[in-house]
């Protein structure tokens, strides 16, 4: 059974006890919408946008799809952010020179808008996500109150179960492996590592035997990408990285970066335990013109920490910490000593994060938020309304009310 010590998390900023519940216990109960940058619209724009609900569909599932049906490359659509399936979302897609027109019939899948643009659209071209989230199988009593005055319109920045995978919470594992040049090991968790959402026979052959032949005639039918890794295997045995070379290069990537993710969990984790108040040494993220975190640093000293602790207070800066790689710098101060502590514990060094192997895949790291803000928030009982920047998680957000420690009540 998993749990959030698993994914790195294990502090809360707020100390009211939580009132249980669970989120998405229906579809209907988990909405989010995206807020996208400026996008200039052109008439006769090469590029077709396409704004899409969706229910319940993984983001790279309806690329799949999406692609398939237009007779196109999946790497002609592009978009700014991964969904959760078990949700409705309202996102936008933009496919490369396209020039038709498009008339999906999918099911749970509506066309809200289709405009032309020449610009192209990439991950991390939004503002940020809206949400509705309403809670089952909760009180929603007087303690919500309490933590909504124990946040003080933020909570902690923490990557939510999504980023390691809702039913099988495993990439920051393969990540580890492929930063260790352990590739074999890297294809064996991702195809065969044990989920306690579900029993699947072919996962559990594979991960004991790394017999390709026998574990496809097994595994799911919908578990397209495991299969498509294992009928490389099954033509050229033990070519771990052909085999990891087979998934989208987006999914590849979140191997590395759910790596980052969890080394980053745990350092925010520490940091709550040590209070989240500006301390000499830490490194400030200052903001954009639309109040988003920019990887613009100032380390704080003795002579400026009071005109940073005003920017904080006017969310015109945040306290960061590392998505560790090859080019980071350590905080100073309390926040350094954590960061290293962290990385010495699992075993990593820098020149790891530069993969010879898989080069796409390497990470010269950055910074993210510790504290990330909730922006036009709202409550009726157990329906909770808020906005999030880019990047941020609801969930890191509704488990300060929740205070569950199983993930499958996330």
């Amino acid at each position: 059974m998993y749990t959030e010590k698993d994914i790195g998390i294990f502090s809360f900023l707020s100390k009211t006890p939580g009132i249980g519940g669970k989120l998405r216990k229906k579809i209907e109960d988990f909405y989010v919408e995206e807020i996208p940058l400026p996008i200039e619209r052109e008439n006769d724009g090469k590029n077709l946008f396409l704004k899409i609900k969706l229910k319940n569909w993984e983001t790279n599932r309806f690329i799949k799809i999406l692609a398939k049906t237009l007779g196109i490359s999946k790497r002609r659509i592009r978009f700014a952010g991964t969904k959760d399936k078990r949700s409705i979302s309202i996102q936008y897609f933009c496919i490369l020179n396209y020039r038709e027109n498009v008339d999906l019939k999918l099911k749970d899948v509506e066309i809200l808008e289709i405009f032309r643009s020449n610009a192209e659209l990439n991950i991390g071209d939004l503002f940020g996500n809206k949400f509705g989230v309403y809670l089952s199988d909760a009180i929603c009593d007087e303690r919500v109150s309490q933590i909504e005055e124990e946040l003080r319109g933020v909570f902690p920045n923490f990557f939510g179960v999504q980023r390691f995978g809702a039913a099988r919470p495993i990439t920051h594992l393969v990540g580890k492996y492929i930063l260790h040049g352990d590739f074999e090991e890297a294809v064996r968790y991702y195809i065969g590592y044990p989920s306690s959402f579900e029993k699947d026979e072919g996962r559990e052959i594979f991960f004991n035997t790394l017999d390709a032949k026998d574990a496809i005639k097994n595994i799911s039918k919908i578990a397209s990408y495991e299969r498509a890794m294992l009928n490389h295997l099954i033509k050229n045995p033990e070519d771990y990285v052909g085999a990891l070379r087979t998934l989208p290069r987006n999914l590849l990537m979140l191997f590395v970066h759910g790596y980052q993710s969890y080394l980053f969990n745990k350092m925010v984790s520490e940091r709550l335990i040590e209070g989240v108040d500006v301390k000499i040494g830490d490194v400030i993220m200052k903001t954009d013109a639309l109040g988003l975190p920019t990887q613009d640093y100032v380390k704080v000293n003795d002579f400026n920490i009071e005109k940073i602790r005003k920017l904080i207070g006017k969310r015109r800066a945040y306290i960061s910490t590392l998505l560790f790689g090859y080019n980071s710098e350590l905080s100073g101060g309390i926040q350094g000593e954590i960061e290293r502590r962290v990385i010495e514990e699992e075993g990593i060094k820098k020149e790891m994060f530069k993969i010879r192997e898989i080069p796409e895949v390497s990470s010269k790291g950055r910074r993210r938020n510790i504290l990330s803000p909730i922006l036009d928030y709202s409550r009726e009982d157990c329906l909770f309304k808020f906005t999030l920047h880019r990047g941020a998680y609801a969930t890191s957000l509704m488990r300060e009310f929740m205070k569950q420690d199983y993930l499958g009540f996330y």
